[in-house]
């Protein structure tokens, strides 16, 4: 399957019901064409699951249909390849395969194909290796892998990573392609005994990670180890490596030797377990100079942001992460995290926030870290502002309950259990004749009928029904979001100027649009040219594509002589690094505006965040005014 065709199936899945193709064109930065031939291709993919439906509404996915195609393709990882892509990573799989190497003619048959398609296969294949240094050679007639244990192993798990249709790995799927049935097994017994031990774990990291031990069993039982190294694991990794030993002598019936448990231990050491809990073993605690490198990073953030996040605990658990997201980035060899694209789209105040302090431990530490790593940053940044906004945006209710025993307080106590991070209870008025008209709170909670229909009361039964729970949930957050909405919308509308809106400008990379739009500001003398390098400097550590369609391009400081947004909107996408967008916001914060950095940029992004809102603002859009309205107009949705 192509990757254009998973991409359009992820687009359906994530979509509403019917898309048309004009709809998916957009959203994919491609023809209405181009389109219905992914469908084509991916029907033709998927046979005999019907996995593509249409209809003159547009397409869908039968998600039944998806589910089972997924099963059938777990349970068969060595079906024949279709793309030039997918026969190559064959090709390559086949030569890991066979130990005392395997000709180019038994390559051509075993994958039904000529052996001049076989060549240009390998010649792809050599490619493909080559990025992990690793050498495809010939002897005798047959081909072999040339390169280091190590190497051998990073090509292997590409391999598995290239096959995903996703960002998680499926380890049923790697339990067929090694296998090893007992892989399932083998993860929650490793899960108990790291939890029976005291150790937090990182769920969405150990699914990599149990790959490598997957990877591991398997070359171990080939007789493929790693070279023998001393090794001083350290009293937690020793344990973690103990507990290896019991559990892969268990579930595979084979024996790693110290060597490859000492290097599985470091990486669930430094990749799936965080601090100890405090029970059967004391906490774990973080290195002096990482503890002293996170408080100058946050000292720098409060003064930047304005965000406090000197807490104990903040710093205890982040402290402890830096040692081993430092320990990874000596070795250059990163913790994947699959849902980071999710947070970098939905928090994109958050993941700035992450990308600023991982910019200052890069400096201080000179290393690099990568987008899947400041990503698990912003996930304890998020976590902790988020406790925080819930006492803050908490929503104000008075409960109207006519007085009969002590119904009201029942009323009071269950909306309290459900709901009681999201809302504050002000009063209890319990008399029928009550004039709702003058209650001062956000939300009223009514038993009985009131004479005035209002759009922020709601009528319930004395004993709340699940309806009622459900239907006061979605007013609160309708409350939230609408409070949140009109504080906002005209901060942000005052960032824009008629003189720094561009419609239609054209440009071939980041760095020139950002010079484009940079000259606006700077001839205005709202930011100064070190203002315009640090947003490009921003830019090349981490894409500012936080939504298809928008680049939102910015420095980390906040120097500008006022808030201040340079904005082009064109017609046509253009490539913006690996993605295309049709809207760059070049946006330039000033010290004065800090506390309102976070609600205008997230607000920014999330109207952008609906692609069809957006074709509607580049499409009204012709002049400054005409964008105005537009964008007001998206706000207010």
């Amino acid at each position: 399957m192509t990757n254009k065709t998973i991409q359009l199936i992820e687009v359906l899945r994530t979509g509403q019901d019917w898309m048309s193709a004009q709809v998916l064109a957009e959203r994919m930065n491609v023809t209405s064409r181009s389109i219905r031939n992914y469908v084509a291709a991916g029907k033709v993919a998927t046979e005999p699951f019907e996995v593509f439906e249409a209809s003159p509404r547009g397409y869908r996915l039968n998600l039944g249909a998806l589910a089972t195609y997924r099963e059938a393709i777990a349970a068969n990882p060595q079906a024949s390849p279709s793309t030039p892509r997918e026969r190559a990573t064959q090709l390559l799989r086949l030569i890991i395969d066979a130990p005392s190497g395997i000709s180019l003619d038994e390559i051509a048959k075993l994958m039904h194909i000529s052996p001049a398609t076989a060549e240009l296969d390998l010649k792809k294949a050599r490619e493909i290796a080559s990025t992990c240094q690793v050498a495809i050679t010939r002897f005798a007639g047959g081909l072999a892998l040339e390169g280091t244990e190590t190497a051998i192993r990073r090509v292997i798990s590409m391999l598995v990573y290239t096959s995903l249709d996703s960002d998680f790995v499926n380890l049923y799927s790697v339990a067929t392609r090694f296998e090893i049935p007992k892989l399932i097994e083998f993860k929650t017994d490793l899960i108990e005994r790291l939890d029976f031990h005291g150790f937090i774990i990182n769920e969405y990291g150990i699914d990599s990670v149990l790959l490598h031990v997957a990877i591991t069993v398997d070359r171990v039982r080939g007789g493929r180890t790693l070279p023998e190294v001393n090794q001083d694991l350290g009293e937690e990794a020793e344990l973690i490596a103990s507990l290896l030993r019991d559990l892969v002598a268990k579930h595979f019936e084979v024996k790693l030797g110290p060597v490859e448990e000492g290097y599985l231990s470091r990486q669930i050491a430094t990749r799936v377990i965080s601090a100890a809990k405090t029970n059967s073993r004391s906490a774990a605690q973080a290195a002096p100079e990482d503890r002293e490198t996170l408080l100058k990073v946050i000292d720098k953030v409060y003064e930047e942001y304005l965000v406090d996040l000197r807490n104990d605990d903040l710093v205890d658990r982040l402290a402890l992460h830096l040692g081993h997201l430092f320990y990874r980035a000596r070795y250059n060899v990163f913790s994947r995290n699959p849902i980071a694209k999710s947070i970098k789209t939905s928090y994109p105040m958050i993941f700035d926030l992450a990308v600023y302090m991982c910019s200052l431990f890069q400096k201080d530490r000179e290393i690099v870290i990568d987008e899947d790593e400041i990503s698990y940053i912003a996930l304890h940044i998020g976590s902790f502002l988020e406790r925080q906004a819930q006492a803050v945006n908490r929503v104000t209710a008075t409960i109207i309950c006519p007085s009969y025993y002590d119904l009201h307080i029942v009323m009071r106590e269950s909306i309290e259990k459900d709901l009681g991070d999201d809302i504050t209870i002000e009063s209890v008025v319990n008399r029928t004749d009550v004039d709702a008209k003058l209650l001062t709170s956000d939300i009223i909670i009514s038993t009985i009928p009131l004479s005035a229909t209002m759009a922020n009361a709601i009528e319930v039964k004395p004993f709340l029904t699940q309806q009622n729970k459900d239907d006061l949930r979605n007013l609160v957050s309708a409350i939230r979001q609408s409070r949140r909405r009109l504080s906002i919308r005209e901060r942000l509308l005052a960032c824009f100027r008629e003189d720094l809106f561009f419609r239609n400008l054209d440009f071939t990379s980041p760095e020139e649009m950002i010079r484009k739009l940079g000259d606006g500001l700077t001839s205005l003398q709202i930011v100064d040219q070190s203002y315009i390098e640090g947003a490009i400097e921003r830019e090349r550590m981490s894409s500012t594509v936080f939504v298809d369609g928008l680049a939102v391009p910015h420095d980390m400081t906040m120097n500008a002589q006022t808030p201040t947004i340079a904005i082009a909107v064109n017609e046509d996408s253009n490539h913006w690094g690996d993605q295309r967008v049709n809207v760059v916001a070049l946006i330039a914060f000033a010290a004065s505006g800090r506390e309102e950095f976070q609600p205008v940029f997230e607000q920014f992004v999330d109207v952008f965040s609906d692609r069809s809102r957006m074709q509607e603002i580049i499409k009204d859009s012709t002049d400054y005014t005409s964008f105005v309205q537009s964008l007001s107009k998206a706000i207010a949705r």
